[in-house]
């Protein structure tokens, strides 16, 4: 069961839940489209490289760039264009292409070892009591990157004609850095035949919408994304099915209302909810069967040992919160506030900290209580 339970992305179909449609959205982008840069976004643990996975149009070549390496831009951008010319070094058996792909690769690992080797060297100059160290730092040579980049690209339009680049963990940078990458590449990834679709964070789905919005004006991120998917969080009912699938040897071990409890605490996560399924198993190997109230008393004993020393909630502050476990709708929620005693605007600022620190969830415009949150203040 724990190794059916494993957070790992998908290969097969069997195990999917309710992704067929952006699946379908993105492979007919790649089929039909001319050219043009797209976002892939949605909460970390949502599916996205699931997604990135089962991309497959059929037609052109498609090429999957992880990305690891994340210091800086440059890095960023470095480690792009190592795992292209990687993966062409791996297909590839000669040709201007090949030749290309190795130049780049060369060149990075010099790179990246001169800019260390120097930024670790330096002098140390003694002057009486007092001594002064000097570290001398080398720059790595953003510029000659892009050209690399630019020339594999071109070369694998040359010779596939039509190029389906994957570019996947780069929601995990920061909203305004992805910003910055993203702007840098846009001229270079603007090639007829060049479909790019990369793995953005949410907050990157926010600001194309807003840009989307705007009448008569044009946003930045309207300049580099042709569009933008967003991945949807799961209901509690597809959570369940998520689970029931990879568990399908053992259908009798969870019951209704344990798969009920796990899908309240994922908030729609995936990867939430495999992982405090097999919190459930672990802590109860000697089970047969679990129960919704094992399920629940597992699950408060894990939030306990997890987060509440890290969360000192005050008295007012879980007093909203527990107003909001009953209560999904923002008004209703503050008049219930307010007949405790507790000041409109207190209450919507409350809210609004709250929604801020991730202790409460607003989706179509209902709140309701993290599932984390919801197990550590319920009595």
């Amino acid at each position: 069961m724990l190794q059916a339970l494993y957070d790992t992305p998908l290969s097969s179909k069997n195990l999917l839940v309710n992704r067929d449609e952006e699946i379908n959205s993105l492979n007919a982008i790649c089929f039909y489209q001319p050219k043009g840069v797209y976002g892939l976004c949605g909460e970390t643990g949502g599916g996205k490289t699931t997604i990135l996975n089962f991309i497959e149009p059929g037609v052109g070549k498609r090429v999957y760039v992880r990305l690891t390496e994340k210091e800086s831009k440059e890095i960023i951008i470095g480690d792009m264009l190592y795992k292209l010319a990687k993966e062409i070094e791996k297909h590839e058996e000669k040709g201007k292409l090949l030749t290309t792909a190795k130049k780049s690769i060369e060149f990075i690992i010099e790179e990246r070892s001169e800019t260390r080797s120097i930024g670790a060297s330096g002098g140390i100059f003694v002057s009486g009591n007092f001594s002064k160290t000097t570290t001398h730092t080398r720059k790595f040579n953003i510029y000659h990157a892009y050209e690399l980049l630019d020339d594999i690209l071109n070369l694998l339009i040359e010779k596939y004609n039509r190029i389906i680049l994957l570019i996947d963990e780069l929601d995990k940078e920061k909203k305004e850095e992805v910003l910055i990458i993203l702007d840098s590449l846009k001229n270079i990834f603007d090639k007829q035949g060049l479909i790019v679709i990369l793995s953005l964070p949410f907050a990157i789905y926010r600001e194309y919408a807003k840009d989307r919005l705007r009448w008569n004006e044009s946003g930045n991120l309207e300049n580099i994304l042709k569009d933008t998917y967003f991945l949807e969080p799961l209901s509690n009912e597809q959570i369940q099915e998520v689970i029931l699938k990879r568990l399908r040897k053992y259908p009798d071990f969870l019951d209704s209302d344990a798969l009920y409890e796990i899908a309240r605490y994922s908030d729609g996560n995936p990867r939430d909810a495999l992982w405090i399924s097999q919190q459930i198993v672990l802590n109860n190997l000697h089970k047969k069967r679990i129960t919704g109230n094992i399920a629940v008393k597992t699950i408060k004993k894990i939030t306990k040992k997890y987060f509440e020393n890290s969360l000192q909630l005050t008295d007012l502050q879980e007093a909203v919160l527990n107003t909001i476990t009953q209560y999904g709708n923002r008004n209703i929620i503050v008049k219930k506030l307010e007949e405790k005693g507790i000041k409109r605007q207190t209450a919507y600022t409350y809210i609004n900290r709250l929604k801020e620190n991730g202790l409460i969830i607003e989706r179509n415009g209902q709140l309701k209580v993290s599932g984390k949150i919801f197990y550590i203040i319920s009595k």
